[in-house]
């Protein structure tokens, strides 16, 4: 009896190792790509210039992977019907995209339109958001107070300050509509200022963090530099969300580092917009999601599938606080 069973094992043994020696082979196929028009425009009501940037869709065999469209033409047409044509070669800034300049939207129902040779024209259409602001029927509000300051001088007339100060901000939150928003301060910590040889004799940051952790209407985006908010469905969703900002300020004089203002950035944002930063957040940073979940697709609201056409309205908070 333990002879067969030696004599079956052999055999099995030996079948196995055939077939893990000959491999196994599979036929994977691809999908042909076509090329289509990706593009990327966020736009608000009023500024000096803004950019749309156009790209050629790529597939997974592309060697030469995506391209700019620099003969795209964009046209921007409001729902009355007056419209914007800018791009092509004539609006086109290297390293930039197609700029737009003097720009003066109003308020409605816009749409998109991208033109360019050989390629399928594509659309997309945005609500413009309400007009943020502090005061207006779109209003934000906000209490600070300060927590904490440290004020130091060097022999040699160098001034450092830091400051802790408590910040709540309530934001608009519409019964019938969704609202979204950014939050951002202008000046943030950045790296890349501390790299330089020799630091700058003057200058300074604001960091905003949350005072509650994993508040799910309060998300940091990173690609955004700045806090994703949006309203849950309850009474006073968006009251009194509490934060803390941090400030920094070096120079010469202590006069002029401490009147050094911190500003913040409050942006009203399309729907659209929001999601397309959260996902493309969630790409750019895949160990932000749980282990072995689904690989996550950009969000696009462009016919095409590529892109994201967004609207956004925004305000500076210049910060006053006791």
């Amino acid at each position: 009896m333990k002879q067969l069973l030696f004599i079956l094992a052999l055999i099995l043994g030996t079948t196995g190792c055939n077939k893990l020696s000959e491999g196994v082979v599979r036929d994977i196929a691809f999908p042909e790509h076509d090329p289509q028009i990706a593009v990327t425009f966020m736009a608000r009501p009023v500024a000096d210039s803004l950019v749309a940037r156009a790209h050629s869709s790529a597939g997974i065999l592309d060697s030469i992977g995506s391209k700019r469209i620099k003969e795209a033409v964009y046209t921007l047409e409001h729902a009355a019907g007056n419209s914007i044509t800018w791009g092509g070669e004539a609006d086109w800034v290297q390293d930039l995209g197609h700029v737009l300049t003097d720009v003066d939207l109003e308020d409605g129902n816009w749409t998109l339109t991208v033109e360019a040779p050989e390629f399928e024209t594509v659309t997309a259409t945005q609500v413009m958001p309400p007009r943020i602001d502090s005061t207006g029927s779109y209003a934000y509000a906000y209490t600070a107070a300060l927590e904490d300051e440290l004020v130091e001088e060097d022999e040699f007339g160098s001034a450092y300050l830091t400051r802790i100060i408590d910040f709540s901000v309530t934001l608009p939150d519409r019964a019938d509509a969704a609202d979204y928003f950014l939050v951002r301060a202008q000046k943030a910590f950045n790296w890349e200022d501390f790299e330089e040889e020799e630091e700058a004799e003057f200058g300074g940051y604001a960091v905003l963090n949350p005072r509650v952790e994993d508040d799910p209407r309060i998300v940091w985006n990173q690609l955004c530099r700045g806090y994703l908010i949006q309203d849950i469905d309850a009474v006073e969703a968006l009251n009194n969300l509490p934060f803390e900002i941090y400030q920094e300020a070096w120079g010469p004089e202590l006069e002029a580092i401490s009147a050094e203002p911190i500003v913040l950035e409050v942006c009203a944002i399309s729907a659209e917009m929001a999601q397309y930063y959260e996902r493309l957040d969630l790409i750019n940073n895949p160990s932000g999601g749980p282990l072995f979940t689904e690989p996550v697709l950009a969000y696009s609201n462009v016919s095409s599938g590529y892109g994201c056409f967004g609207l956004y309205t925004s305000s500076a908070l210049h910060l006053s606080f006791e």
